[in-house]
């Protein structure tokens, strides 16, 4: 799916954790990661390449509180889903309704909206790729099928 690069897109980055971790992600304090999957669901206005390469780069500074955990090595990001609309609160709230995922942190993501979280432990990737579909979510990119070198530009 092309990006439209003068909208405002929402994106669903799929991650992969490969072992349970602590670490302190800014204000939010420790927040202890299980290992399995996530789903961290983001914004851009007119950015959103650019917003994608900085998560997949692990030598940043951290500003949002998804860098604090992509930076980690234990972090892989698996797929990445995007759709051309402002829909980042409605997807967090049908996946905080969701039975089949967990809320790692309140406020994780969303310091700047009155969600709960914008980022969730995943049960079920089969029924998570069902829902991003409904949604009307295209998958931009999967990491099982490229190389993230190719996106990074390099």
């Amino acid at each position: 799916m092309p990006i439209n690069k003068s909208s405002v897109a929402t994106y669903v980055l799929v991650i992969e954790i490969s072992k349970d971790f602590e670490i302190i992600v800014g204000k939010l304090g420790k927040v202890f990661f299980k290992k399995g999957n996530y789903i961290y669901i983001g914004s851009a206005k007119a950015c959103l390449e650019a917003r994608l390469r900085r998560h997949l780069k692990k030598d940043k500074k951290s500003f949002w509180h998804i860098d604090y955990l992509l930076k980690s090595k234990k972090t892989k990001i698996l797929q990445i889903w995007i759709i051309d609309k402002k829909m980042e609160c409605q997807t967090a709230e049908v996946f905080c309704q969701d039975p089949t995922t967990e809320i790692i942190k309140k406020g994780f993501g969303s310091s700047d909206c009155k969600c709960v979280s914008h980022l969730f432990y995943i049960k079920n990737k089969e029924l998570l790729k069902n829902i991003l579909k409904e949604m009307g979510f295209s998958i931009y990119y999967s990491f099982s099928k490229f190389r993230i070198d190719n996106l990074l530009g390099k």
